[in-house]
């Protein structure tokens, strides 16, 4: 079968991409293929994350923060992935192989090694590059132009959405398609979501682009109107802290339940009765996938075209960066049972499509194509 690498930033941390690429490595693996997944540093600390298939990490320390100090780390560490991952790719052979590259700084570090081999070895390998964010996000800021660079020149550029697939076509990428995540799981037919009392549940990064701190604006807006609700916010991130202060001071802090990160999301998701995704920045959300699979409504922030794909009919979406809009759609179907029930139905229709196996056989199609 065919040999194939996944390349990420790290391989050992709880977020979104980590999570596809642990989702395609074992998938494919358990479908006969050749697959390693390769992370460029460790991550700290590790989660434990069971693993199928072999994997293995580039870089022998942690990725230091960017100072004066860490400049000559930072350039060793990366000349020291560079080479590992040259080594790499000429001891596999002499068959052509695949890089699924999930992250653009893993892209970056695989392309400086594409740049030394010989003609002859580079050519055997095909590079299907993938980007997780929305192209809104990527313009935003400096992905764009690094996106340009690094990915101009492989077999295919995937992007969540089609919506997002045109834009970066229109940037001019060649060669897009669109790919969407895999769901880790297709839970049982979930209970039926309570009438008179619910949790509204938060699960993800504490992080500014997530936004968590407008839900909690939005919470101190809506919790006096809905005091038989309380709010799961789990995860953990750089603004932890900042925001359990911030969380202190507001209106139905008592009813906030604070969780660590679950390498579980479903019996969280299984437990809720509605779930919010308040994100400044989104790609394909995997959060709002799951909990539809789950049968649990989702009000998200229109921050994304992913976002909007996966909401489709059986979600709410509200402004994004405005935490008084934010409020006024969760007290609406906090106040709903009816629309949370039938809502909840649809979404997990909808996200048939986006089960693991439907999302692999077109994984597997795309690296058929790249080999021809």
């Amino acid at each position: 079968m065919t040999e194939i690498l996944i390349c990420a930033n790290n391989i050992d941390e709880l977020g979104g991409a980590q999570r596809v690429v642990h989702l395609l490595a074992d998938g494919l693996h358990r479908r006969g293929h050749d697959v390693t997944a390769i992370g460029m540093t460790p991550f700290e600390p590790a989660h434990e994350i069971p693993w199928d298939c072999p994997r293995r990490v580039l870089m022998p320390e942690v990725w230091p923060k960017k100072s004066a100090q860490t400049e000559r780390i930072r350039s060793n560490l990366r000349a020291t992935a560079v080479a590992q991952m040259v080594e790499l790719l000429r001891s596999i052979g002499p068959d052509p192989g695949v890089i699924i590259t999930a992250q653009v700084w893993s892209m970056e570090i695989v392309a400086d090694a594409l740049a030394v081999l010989n003609p002859a070895t580079r050519a055997r390998w095909k590079v299907i590059g993938q980007y997780h964010g929305s192209f809104a996000a990527a313009a935003s800021g400096r992905d764009l132009a690094r996106v340009q660079r690094s990915y101009r020149d492989v077999s295919i550029f995937t992007a969540l959405s089609e919506e997002d697939a045109a834009a970066f076509t229109g940037a001019g990428l060649r060669n897009m398609r669109s790919m969407p995540n895999p769901l880790a799981f297709w839970p049982p037919a979930p209970a039926a979501l309570s009438a008179n009392a619910g949790v509204l549940t938060y699960l993800g990064r504490l992080s500014h682009e997530k936004g968590v701190d407008l839900l909690l604006d939005a919470w101190s807006l809506l919790a006096d109107r809905h005091p038989q609700w309380r709010m799961r916010i789990v995860g953990d991130g750089p603004l932890a802290g900042d925001l359990r202060d911030q969380a202190a001071v507001l209106a139905g802090a008592e009813r906030i339940e604070w969780e660590a990160p679950t390498a579980d999301p479903a019996s969280v998701l299984l437990e809720s009765d509605l779930v919010a995704v308040p994100s400044r920045t989104e790609g394909l959300p995997l959060v709002i996938a799951e909990a539809g699979a789950s049968g649990v409504p989702v009000v998200a922030t229109d921050c994304s075209s992913g976002v909007r794909q996966l909401v489709g009919t059986w979600g709410r979406l509200a402004p994004r960066e405005d935490s008084r809009a934010l409020a006024g759609v969760l007290d609406a179907v906090m106040g709903d049972a009816k629309w949370r029930s039938e809502a909840g139905q649809r979404a997990r229709h909808e996200m048939e499509r986006y089960r693991l196996d439907a999302v692999l056989d077109s994984w597997e199609r795309l690296i058929g194509h790249v080999l021809q």
